[in-house]
């Protein structure tokens, strides 16, 4: 049995940015429905044709030309909305899940409550076959009015229902939505936000308002900012969205009132230098910034980090970068900008977004390409990449196993001894010694012994 694998700090960061660069992949607008179409789902659950326009009626079976799922007696559109919902829990496609927020969606607030509410529900099982109806219909309600359902999540202690109610107020405003978040009790804040965590999309529901209307949320409830309050991360990126709509415009302007922000919300002892702190503050918003400009504004995506000074990034900032760098400009004006990364590591890290995103290109090409890189740190990064990419491939995280099969893809001899002598550097898990690694490696006994020689410690003369 191959010992367990642990990536190292570098190689999860790399890891994740290519996990966001082939999200972004998932999410570019396609021509066809996956998994059978609108209209299919529709005849299996007594409504037939397709996904029209908001006007456009749903015509039912057994019912007369025109009538709506609306139109339906409540123990129909129960029925209708249980076997949809069913039908998405064991793998239904968007067609079926944009079907489920088109009949939702004509709701009013009276019928989709009475629905939610008498929808059946499994009790005692980690999947109720109606969770995706009945998420979908909290959302229609906190749509409809997001006041009411936050009420109703405060009384329930339902931290989904008050979820629902967040997003929705942050649609219309974040400032609010930051000032509904405080005023939860503890417990309920803490499950709000693993809620939000786990579902708020960079792509739908963007928080909207202004960088100063933010600020002032803020100043009124300063704990949310806190790196140990569960609320922070959501704030966080409820002010990212906003601020990357403000520098959509004006970059420049968003990024100046963004600092001003940070000088007017860190809190420093006294005597102590408030830049680091203002500085730190930046960079946990700035990333946000980037990561939810990047598809909508580009260009502007690309003032907002040369903005930022390198204590202000991160590496999967960098790498998301680089790969943007290689979609405008080819991979010339992507290997220009790690060469000129101030930090080895960002080096590295733009070189693993550059060879993840050609990878997805062409992952033949990308291997051949490997070969052409001279040593250092850029050659490195695209090594580790290839890590990333075997264990992402293969859903294989913490395994070693797929790791160590895909160096030996790797086209030369010297490219399979760099990768696998950065390989055993990684931590191998316990109780597994460097020798007990390479001696699993798929090399012949001579390149083991070449591997061993150059991982040995440095012996004094």
């Amino acid at each position: 049995m191959r010992p367990p694998f642990v990536l190292g700090a570098s190689l999860a960061a790399g890891f994740c940015a290519g996990l966001l660069a082939h999200r972004s992949a998932l999410l570019q607008p396609e021509a066809s429905f996956e998994s059978g179409s609108p209209t299919e789902s529709l005849g299996q659950f007594g409504v037939q044709g397709t996904v029209a326009s908001d006007s456009a009626p749903f015509p039912v079976l057994s019912a007369s030309d025109g009538e709506t799922f609306n139109d339906l007696s409540k123990e129909r559109q129960i029925d209708a909305l249980t076997r949809l919902s069913t039908k998405i829990l064991k793998g239904g496609g968007t067609g079926d899940m944009l079907l489920l927020a088109k009949l939702v969606g004509g709701l009013s607030f009276e019928q989709a409550s009475t629905l939610w509410e008498q929808l059946p529900k499994e009790e005692g099982t980690k999947a109720d076959p109606t969770d995706g109806a009945r998420s979908a219909l909290i959302e229609r309600l906190a749509s409809l009015d997001p006041e009411r359902v936050l009420q109703l999540g405060k009384t329930a202690g339902d931290p989904k229902v008050a979820q629902a109610a967040i997003v929705a107020i942050a649609h219309k405003s974040g400032a609010d939505a930051i000032r509904a978040l405080a005023q939860l009790p503890d417990k309920l804040q803490s499950g709000v936000a693993a809620a939000m965590r786990g579902s708020f999309s960079e792509d739908l529901s963007k928080a909207s308002g202004s960088i100063a209307g933010m600020a002032a949320a803020l100043k009124e409830n300063p704990q949310l900012l806190d790196p140990k309050s569960p609320s922070e991360g959501v704030v966080r990126r409820l002010l990212g969205q906003v601020a990357s709509q403000a520098a959509a415009s004006d970059p420049a302007a968003a990024m100046v009132e963004l600092r001003r922000m940070a000088a007017g919300l860190v809190q420093v002892k006294p005597g102590e230098d408030p830049k680091p702190a203002e500085s730190a503050m930046v960079a946990r918003i700035g990333s946000q910034m980037t990561r939810a400009m990047r598809a909508d504004a580009p260009g502007s995506e690309r003032v907002v980090f040369n903005s930022l000074a390198d204590t202000e990034k991160n590496d999967t900032q960098v790498a998301l970068e680089a790969a943007a760098r290689l979609r405008s400009g080819g991979v010339e004006e992507a290997i220009q900008f790690a060469e000129k990364q101030g930090k080895e590591q960002f080096t590295k890290s733009a070189a693993g977004g550059v060879w993840w995103s050609l990878a997805q290109q062409d992952r033949s090409s990308a291997m051949q390409w490997i070969e052409t890189l001279p040593q250092g740190a850029f050659r490195d990064g695209a090594l580790n990449s290839l890590m990333q990419e075997a264990s992402f491939r293969t859903r294989s995280w913490g395994d070693s196993a797929e790791p160590v099969r895909a160096g030996a893809e790797l086209l030369s001899r010297s490219s399979k001894l760099d990768y696998y002598a950065l390989l055993a550097g990684q931590s191998r898990g316990p109780g597994v010694s460097q020798s007990e690694f390479i001696s699993g490696l798929p090399l012949p006994e001579a390149d083991k012994l070449e591997l061993r020689r150059r991982m040995a410690p440095i012996r004094a003369k």
